[in-house]
């Protein structure tokens, strides 16, 4: 079984690009950096959670950890999604988001 079930749209087909702003920037004020908090989601009997900068995936009756996803830069992760076959992740740090995507199923 795969991380996730079927494919969607991919923004590196078209030579597409995504820009973001925190509110605190978009508001142009002296706000605190804005907080991260935890995140949990369920899809397709997986529980993803979040915490700072790692997204970890549990899933089965007694909820296994399967997978545990990081990377280096971005700062905390503030929000993630799950687009079809791929999760998005969106970093503290102003433009830094990470996409992940499921391996294609091996060719028997």
């Amino acid at each position: 079984m795969g991380l996730f079930s079927s494919s969607s749209g991919d923004l590196r087909m078209y030579g597409g690009s995504v820009r973001w702003s925190s509110r605190s920037r978009l508001m142009k004020s002296k706000m605190p950096d804005e907080p991260c908090y935890p995140k949990l989601a369920l899809h397709e009997g997986q529980l993803f959670s979040s915490m700072n900068d790692t997204i970890s995936v549990f899933c089965g009756p007694d909820w296994v950890l399967t997978s545990r996803l990081r990377r280096s830069y971005g700062g905390s992760i503030c929000d993630f999604s799950i687009g079809g076959d791929r999760l998005f992740a969106l970093h503290s740090e102003e433009n830094v988001f990470d996409v992940w995507e499921t391996p294609p199923a091996p060719i028997i």
